[in-house]
């Protein structure tokens, strides 16, 4: 029997197994796909991880596709872009996911990959995990990383489907290119650019230019999301008559896939299982940007699962630190995000914009949060503050 069973070797999965084979537990790493593999996200992340996760930086040469410096934000009738210098790491998914997936792996994880979980039970003893070829793995407790879907979140009872109201669906594609052509469209800054509410639908599209590739990629809220095909391809089309993607971009590789941008569900514990990443909601509402929380959540599940095998305690009082930990850690900056996200999803999302491009220090404040620095933690506070400041200022031309 393992101590532990991580389902999901993502960015979340594959840090919980780390640090728990670290720690000199037996840790079984289950994932339906062989590694390395592919999945459909923009590969944008806050620059802070490779410093927070330090084993990451002899590997960036094997993972990281450029430092994007600037973020340019649209309005949703496109009349008004704000801009700010904010560094947000890019990557491709197949290689960032892999490295992570060969850390755990040489920390002494055992990987079960190619096979999917279907079927979890959690006993007073144990908890067994069936796979679909028909075996049955058995540790002391389990870490549910599998994603928007996830089987673990189901089976033991703490998110049995998510609302479509609390999923944004995406299309998301890795477009590939010359260096020459991107340094000329973006910069040699690679601006990475976000535009809100495209074709009217709540949501929001992306652009994130990365060394030889770039990543385009349009999300529109579950309720709304039946056309989003036909309005991707509009998107695509606006952003070749900007000159922001070449004509013949080949767009073969497009995918589909879902976030989860209403806010992490309300609880993530029981007994005998911890919930990370997306499976938890750990998203961010704004961007749909969760793998820095993801990574942190993972951390945070390894550090109270090791405890609570060394005390012998796994019910879900004693695993509830791990909420607390990662509550404390992002858990507000979520919900302020949540509350920034409504904002621009509202009808006055174009009069903000024309109040946000009267002030600097309000470009910065939403600037941050769309390439998660410092965890995407948006100021809503001191962004209303901004905001009335500025309504004051031209109201009386002070």
């Amino acid at each position: 029997m393992h101590d532990v069973i991580v389902i999901g070797a993502g960015p979340g999965g594959s840090t919980a197994a780390r640090f728990l084979a670290m720690s000199g537990l037996d840790v079984c790493l289950i994932d339906k796909d062989e590694f390395p593999r592919d999945k459909p996200c923009g590969g944008g992340f806050s620059r802070s991880i490779i410093d927070d996760f330090s084993y990451l930086k002899p590997r960036t040469t094997e993972f990281l596709k450029g430092i994007a410096r600037v973020g340019v934000l649209h309005s949703p009738n496109r009349r008004i872009v704000l801009e700010g210098k904010v560094d947000m790491a890019l990557a491709l998914r197949l290689d960032f996911d892999y490295v992570l997936f060969q850390e755990a792996i040489s920390a002494g994880a055992s990987p079960l990959t190619n096979t999917r979980a279907k079927r979890v039970s959690v006993h007073d003893t144990k908890v067994s995990v069936e796979l679909t070829n028909g075996e049955t793995v058995q540790g002391k407790i389990i870490i549910g990383a599998d994603g928007v879907t996830s089987m673990v979140a189901r089976e033991v009872g703490l998110n049995k489907r998510w609302p479509s109201s609390s999923v944004t669906a995406c299309r998301v594609c890795e477009v590939p290119t010359s260096t020459k052509d991107i340094l000329d469209r973006y910069s040699s800054d690679l601006k990475y650019h976000f535009f809100t509410n495209f074709g009217n639908q709540p949501g929001y599209g992306w652009i994130f230019p990365k060394h030889e590739t770039i990543n385009i990629g349009l999300g529109i809220v579950g309720t709304h999301a039946r056309g989003l095909p036909r309005t991707f391809d509009a998107f695509v089309k606006y952003l070749k008559r900007r000159n922001l993607l070449p004509e013949n971009a080949d767009l073969s590789g497009s995918k589909g896939a879902l976030v989860p941008t209403a806010g992490p569900i309300k609880q993530t514990v029981v007994d005998r299982c911890l919930l990370v990443g997306d499976s938890a909601g750990q998203v961010s509402p704004l961007t749909g940007g969760g793998i820095g929380h993801a990574m942190k959540a993972g951390r945070y599940a390894a550090q109270v699962a090791a405890h609570a095998i060394e005390s012998g305690s796994l019910d879900a009082t004693s695993l509830e630190e791990y909420q607390s930990l990662w509550q404390f850690d992002f858990g507000g900056g979520l919900q302020k995000q949540l509350v920034a996200q409504k904002v621009f999803t509202s009808p006055f999302t174009n009069l903000l914009f024309h109040i946000g491009s009267k002030d600097d220090r309000i470009q910065e404040i939403v600037s941050e949060s769309l390439a998660e620095s410092s965890g995407g933690d948006i100021d809503v506070i001191q962004l209303t503050y901004r905001t009335l400041v500025v309504c004051l200022r031209e109201a009386f031309k002070l």
